[in-house]
């Protein structure tokens, strides 16, 4: 017998809890699925489920019951109210990431931008819709992950510049402002990671030396020359990690200052060093 929305949506629930995993992917996959709302869910809950959504949804769910994120079962991830395609070739665009990106919307309503170590875009993308007077570059390390942005940008109808670089070493000229959230996480935290993070997202874009630090400290050597004066620089770090880096500005970038900012809630999250 045919099952309702909302049964195979309280059944996939249920095997989820019982596997002891996050059991809002199930919703999280329909709606992306049938580009549902949640309360549309709710008004089509009584609705018989089609045979194509049946297999659909099992095998769906089937991903979701090997721990695979949601996001990478359906190729899509919400940020800034838009939806960048994803797969294991990038990191999953993290809300806490919105608070840099809410910075430079702050501070700028035009010039040049650097979205460094841009992974699937959502950055960069999405400051080039939102200031359409910002003329954006996005970079990566990773041609895989450049690929994924570009093919978002095209998506998003955002009119951007890529270039494939190993932080600032393959980039040339001088930007208003670089925006960048690097790998900052210390592989000694992996005991207290999500299972699927580390089975599935890609080490490249997740994990640093020196405590989480390295990048940032290869990212200040190459940073004067590359920001103008008056320019920002704007990073996202570890909730722990204010107080290791602020002395590293300090001791790489003296004549520089720094203000720091807190997520919705109340870690340090992002800092801004001015030019």
């Amino acid at each position: 017998m045919t099952k309702t929305y909302a049964e195979a949506l309280k059944r996939a629930s249920l095997l989820l809890q019982q596997a002891n995993l996050n059991d809002d992917g199930a919703a999280y996959v329909l709606s992306e699925r049938k580009h549902w709302t949640r309360t549309q869910i709710i008004i089509h809950g009584r609705d018989e489920m089609t045979p194509e959504d049946e297999r659909q949804f099992h095998a769906d769910v089937a991903a979701l019951l090997k721990d695979e994120p949601a996001q990478y079962v359906t190729g899509t991830a919400p940020f800034w109210g838009r939806t960048f395609h994803v797969d294991k070739r990038v990191l999953i665009p993290r809300f806490d990431t919105e608070v840099i990106v809410s910075w430079v919307l702050d501070d700028w309503q035009q010039g040049t931008g650097l979205d460094l170590g841009t992974g699937s875009g959502s950055i960069g993308v999405t400051l080039a819709l939102e200031r359409p007077n910002i003329a954006m570059t996005l970079s990566d390390v990773s041609a895989d992950a450049l690929t994924v942005a570009q093919q978002n940008a095209h998506a998003l109808g955002a009119r951007v510049q890529a270039t494939r670089s190993d932080l600032l070493s393959d980039i040339d000229g001088q930007f208003d402002f670089i925006i960048s959230n690097l790998p900052y996480i210390d592989r000694a935290e992996m005991p207290v990671m999500d299972e699927s993070t580390k089975e599935y997202e890609p080490d490249l874009a997740l994990y640093a030396d020196n405590h989480g630090l390295a990048l940032f400290e290869a990212l200040f050597k190459q940073l004067p020359g590359h920001v103008r004066p008056g320019g920002s620089v704007y990073l996202e770090f570890g909730y722990h990690q204010r107080a290791a880096l602020a002395r590293m500005i300090a001791l790489m970038l003296p004549e520089q200052t720094a203000d720091f900012r807190r997520d919705d809630a109340g870690h340090d999250r992002a800092v801004r060093i001015n030019f």
